[in-house]
């Protein structure tokens, strides 16, 4: 992951401290320590500093860019993938688990927290037309649509086997479950919430 080298030098961090997990966060796994790019400040490696760089890495690696993508009309396939990719994995995160296997599995739980009035056709539609065919096939399977200028998120037509996305409106919605995660996971009461989150990210060391 790249780091800029002058800015490091700027706030005394050398590049060999840490590498970058957020926009501005990195990490050193040996020292067990979370360094702030912004400031150089030194967080212990502990439960509220690793949810400041999940929420830190999700919203301006993935959203930020999603959001800054709008103004290109050409970019809904884009917007849509990147806001599909959260659904796996965050439900990694809520579940204390990699999904190994279970994809099907862990995307229609979140769409089902997410979005609870898809249909189970729906769900189906969505799973193997847009989540797979976006990352399988690079392009949205046949009968799957996008329609940014649509009201609603999903219009659907079950008997034709067809549906339709808006992936402006999609985003907004996975965007607003994670606003909801992230407060979650920052009240302490909320323990096994908290374990499964810590459990995944030892599992992924920080990345």
């Amino acid at each position: 992951m790249a780091i800029d080298k002058e800015f490091m030098h700027f706030i005394q961090i050398q590049p060999s401290e840490g590498f970058a997990v957020s926009k501005n966060y990195l990490i050193n796994i040996p020292k067990k320590q979370i360094i702030d790019k912004r400031n150089g400040k030194r967080l212990p490696y502990d439960m509220e500093s690793k949810i400041l760089v999940y929420e830190d890495r999700q919203k301006t690696w993935f959203f930020d860019i999603a959001d800054a993508l709008k103004k290109n009309n050409e970019a809904g396939f884009v917007i849509l993938m990147i806001a599909s990719a959260y659904l796996e994995s965050n439900q990694q995160y809520r579940e204390g688990s990699s999904s190994n296997g279970n994809s099907t599995s862990y995307i229609n739980k979140a769409l089902e927290r997410i979005f609870p009035k898809m249909t189970s056709d729906e769900k189906e539609i969505f799973v193997k037309g847009v989540r797979c065919g976006l990352f399988h096939d690079g392009i949205t399977k046949k009968g799957v649509f996008i329609n940014a200028s649509q009201q609603n998120i999903f219009l659907s037509d079950l008997a034709e086997g067809t549906l339709e996305v808006n992936p402006h409106k999609f985003l907004e919605s996975t965007k607003q479950d994670f606003k909801e995660y992230i407060k979650l996971l920052k009240d302490t009461q909320n323990m096994q919430e908290r374990d499964n989150f810590e459990t995944m990210w030892n599992s992924q060391k920080g990345i």
